[in-house]
């Protein structure tokens, strides 16, 4: 059949026509003489010539439009083949250039490290004068801002060195163990207590008395309070409040809760807050610091664990950021005591 079509593609539309028509006007032709014959009838000389002119007639354009379709058709096919073809060659070019960035973020993230660790330990030792007084305080000042400057700049690279792991794979849930949540969060909202005394907003944590525990890692569980915590804090105007609470859900799975009331979002930006390295610049509060990492390694972090993150928001009416960790990674009293 393929060599067939190429034969009438290289013969053209109308040759192939009549090239295909011509069977076609021989077997009805042929069927009208077996007809006539078992009828006992005789062939009409008008009949040897109306039924092949009429049988051309009615099938030549029918062949030539499904002729015509087909080229159509296989034109049709070789541009989508050709479109698959770029789009596979597109991917695997974005894979690779995504690979190639996490390595390259990793590797120099790694190597930002060692060298500003010492600056960090070099730092605190003359800010706290470990070796002998200083006279001069300026010197204690400029030894502090190296100091502080110093470790907001190691928690950029290990949140982009935390990121960069989990785009390349290479961040496992190897460390993950059994712990229980109330005392992490506890802990963790007692850190960012003094952020929320700083910008004068309430912060509190609404959980039930039931024992929860989870199976996960637990830096990475704080980590993803931290970010999500803070970037409530700093986006909710003085006298506003963020709530922390959590919930074990009928599936079996534990939602927890971070709600403010603060400026809130659109749909547009709540897009923009969940790419890496994004900003929106607040339409109350003005640009704030920071890399645009929160919300992504949050996001990373408990899909990583089989989780999920939504955001919900409305400009004005506050953020909602649900967190969704999955069954078989939540252990409650009554289920250990069944055990």
């Amino acid at each position: 059949m393929a060599r067939l079509d190429r034969v009438l593609n290289w013969l053209g539309p109308v040759p192939a026509t009549i090239a295909l028509s011509v069977p076609v006007v021989l077997a009805v032709f042929g069927i009208h003489l077996v007809l006539k014959a078992i009828e006992g009838e005789a062939v009409t000389r008008a009949a040897m010539i109306n039924v092949p002119v009429e049988t051309f007639l009615v099938c030549a354009p029918l062949i030539f439009y499904a002729r015509r379709v087909i080229a159509k058709l296989a034109s049709s096919r070789a541009q989508l083949q050709a479109m698959s073809d770029r789009l596979s060659l597109s991917v695997e070019e974005a894979q690779a250039s995504s690979k190639a960035k996490s390595a390259f973020l990793a590797n120099m993230s790694h190597e930002l490290r060692t060298p500003l660790n010492a600056i960090l330990g070099f730092s605190e030792i003359m800010k706290d004068q470990h070796l002998g007084p200083v006279s001069n305080a300026r010197y204690l000042n400029y030894a502090a801002d190296i100091h502080s400057s110093g470790r907001h700049l190691l928690g950029i690279i290990n949140d982009v060195l935390d990121l960069a792991k989990i785009e390349s794979g290479k961040m496992t849930l190897e460390d993950a163990t059994e712990f229980p949540l109330a005392p992490a969060l506890t802990d963790t909202l007692h850190m960012l207590a003094g952020l929320g005394e700083k910008k004068g907003v309430t912060v509190r944590g609404e959980w039930g008395n039931g024992e929860i525990r989870l199976i996960a890692v637990q830096r990475m569980v704080r980590q993803i309070v931290i970010n999500l915590v803070g970037n409530a804090i700093k986006f909710t105007p003085e006298g506003g409040s963020v709530t922390l609470s959590g919930a074990r859900k009928e599936d079996g799975s534990f939602a927890l809760v971070i709600h403010d009331t603060g400026i809130g979002m659109t749909q547009e930006e709540i897009i923009n807050a969940l790419t890496p390295f994004a900003q929106n610049s607040s339409r109350k509060m003005g640009a704030q610091e920071g890399t645009g990492l929160g919300l992504p390694l949050a996001k990373a972090m408990i899909e990583l664990h089989g989780g999920s993150l939504t955001l919900a928001s409305k400009p004005n009416r506050g953020t909602w950021v649900t967190l969704i960790f999955p069954a078989e990674r939540v252990v409650s009293t009554p289920d250990r005591a069944a055990a």
